[in-house]
């Protein structure tokens, strides 16, 4: 698979409904892309139009997050509170609406995907799984989509308190234990050093195994996570990129070219695992916010607004791939880095 092949999507701007105080964008992207980037070089304008060609209009909210210029990630400190939702038979969501933690549900316990910031687990987190059903006592795993404050902040307590296991790559943990050694003694614990998850080695928990798949590039332990989701017993499978570049200006160009090869990675194994489920622990250019909106206002029979066949998913992380390539090409032109 060649590295044009990936996509994106919207920022929060969709949703009143499921994320409440989310500020629309200050324009709806009135520029177009041929007027942003007429100084760029033929070779980045190729890119940004094989972006164009794999958003088509099914898959455009990646395109103008990461194609179009000015659009990043806001302050996901500030952001509004998701409302708690089911999202599948077996998969829930709490948190924050810019950072995600997803609750897998099996008959012998749950599994997290991160747990969000250490300040909100017991005022946002914990009341959120308890409004879902669930008790946070049943959590017998955090696995960690990447080693930063953001996403481990909240794992010490379910480890401390009910002797959850939690996870992420060696390189992740490092980064981890860097970060608690330079932080304020009086702030709240990370988690202590225990399962060093590997490439495609599944976590399994009550028949339900999540396989984890290195994605470096936004911190050298990065991890996606492939698992089964069932929607009315309907079988799918989901797959969340852990370590989504939210803004290229934070990246150094390597890190962007590790990056685009994470995603080239990564994309194999969706395709042999046949994942048509996107779903983000960041989940600011996917359109999460509006597919919330559906899934809330969804009849039976309807689709399943985050079920987007595997094809399609395909294109959706092209699309990123694209525009990323996009911008290594013009910093090459400019001759700078961040």
């Amino acid at each position: 698979m060649s590295k044009s092949n990936v996509v994106c999507v919207l920022p929060c701007l969709v949703a009143a409904m499921m994320f409440a105080g989310c500020a629309p964008p200050a324009a709806e992207n009135a520029q177009s892309v041929e007027e942003t980037t007429v100084p760029d070089s033929p070779e980045v304008l190729a890119h940004i139009e094989n972006a164009r060609t794999f958003a088509g209009t099914d898959v455009t909210p990646p395109f103008d997050f990461f194609c179009v210029p000015g659009n990043s990630r806001g302050n996901s400190r500030t952001a509004p509170e998701l409302e708690p939702v089911q999202l599948f038979d077996n998969l829930y969501a709490a948190g924050n609406s810019e950072t995600i933690v997803y609750a897998i549900t099996t008959p012998e316990g749950i599994i997290l995907i991160d747990s969000g910031y250490p300040d909100r687990i017991e005022t946002v987190l914990v009341p959120g799984l308890i409004e879902l059903g669930l008790d946070p006592a049943d959590v017998k795993y955090v696995l960690l989509g990447h080693g930063h404050g953001d996403h481990y902040g909240g794992a010490s307590y379910f480890q401390d308190r009910y002797g959850a296991r939690v996870g992420t790559m060696a390189a992740d943990w490092d980064l981890i234990e860097k970060a608690a050694a330079s932080a304020d003694a009086d702030g709240p614990a990370p988690p202590t050093r225990d399962l060093i998850l590997t490439e495609g080695e599944p976590v399994t928990l009550g028949g339900t195994s999540v396989t984890p798949v290195s994605i470096p590039g936004h911190t050298p332990g990065s991890l996606a996570y492939i698992f089964p989701v069932t929607d009315g017993g309907t079988p799918h499978m989901a797959g969340l990129f852990g370590g989504t570049i939210l803004g290229v200006g934070r990246i150094t160009t390597p890190g962007l070219q590790q990056y685009v090869g994470s995603i080239e990675h990564f994309l194999e194994r969706a395709v042999e695992m046949n994942v048509d489920v996107e779903v983000q622990n960041h989940a600011i250019f996917d359109d999460t916010p509006g597919r919330l909106a559906s899934l809330a206002a969804r009849n039976a029979g309807d689709p399943h607004p985050f079920v987007m066949g595997t094809d399609r998913y395909v294109r959706f992380w092209n699309v990123v791939s694209e525009c990323i390539q996009a911008e290594i090409v013009r910093r090459g032109d400019a001759g700078t880095q961040p």
